[in-house]
């Protein structure tokens, strides 16, 4: 394993606003984990190795900026995707200001466009369909780099699944992480590849959406 940071003319893997994106969101992140698990165990020790269910939040953060990267998106919306989830997942009540101080206002705006409403304080599964709904209101008037973030969001999230689902025995124990069941995940899923089909046409993000969702439905 290597831990050298440039390529092969010695430049920087990434730039100085996208590496400054990706250090606020790996310490705002930090010990949080993905719905694979029920979170940060008690008696971890810190160094130590995480168990195989234990997956760092900033893997699905990373995952979204490769998906954009990959599709060519600019320094502004690799930063807004590192940091998309901070206002929502991070207690940091000074998130804005530590957003603009590390990335500028046009991360922070983007960042806003794709942040959800989570009702702190409500039952999570009482709000669930009225949050949902009110992201895919939203994707009609976002902008459209933010429109980007939200495609490949959504993408890394399925594909994420789909590896979960098809490495168990039982789907019913993948399923019941999430605050909706199954029909209702669908409805948003496919909700979702609908709203951004019309932001963004046949994109890569929505032919590479639809696919996976193919295969959440069979």
């Amino acid at each position: 394993m290597t831990t050298d940071r440039t390529d092969a003319d010695g430049r920087p893997m990434y730039s100085a606003l996208v590496e400054a994106a990706i250090r606020l969101a790996s310490r705002g992140h930090y010990h949080q984990f993905r719905k694979r698990n029920r979170g940060a165990r008690a008696d971890a020790v810190p160094g130590s190795p995480l168990p195989d269910d234990h997956v760092p939040y900033i893997t699905h953060l990373m995952g979204t900026v490769t998906i954009l990267a990959r599709l060519g998106a600019k320094d502004e919306v690799l930063a807004a995707a590192a940091l998309h989830d901070y206002l929502e997942d991070v207690p940091d009540p000074d998130g804005r200001r530590r957003i603009v101080d590390a990335a500028g206002p046009e991360v922070l705006e983007l960042v806003l466009a794709v942040t959800e409403d989570k009702r702190p304080g409500l039952d999570g599964n009482a709000t669930w369909k009225a949050r949902k709904s009110e992201q895919l209101d939203r994707i009609e008037s976002m902008p459209g780099e933010a429109v980007l973030i939200k495609g490949a969001d959504t993408l890394h999230n399925l594909i994420t699944l789909v590896v979960d689902l098809e490495g168990t025995d039982d789907p019913c124990d993948v399923w019941d992480r999430f605050n909706a069941p199954r029909e209702e995940q669908l409805w948003y899923f496919t909700g979702t590849l609908e709203a951004l089909r019309k932001r963004l046409g046949d994109h890569p993000l929505t032919m590479e959406l639809a696919q996976v969702i193919r295969r959440l439905e069979a």
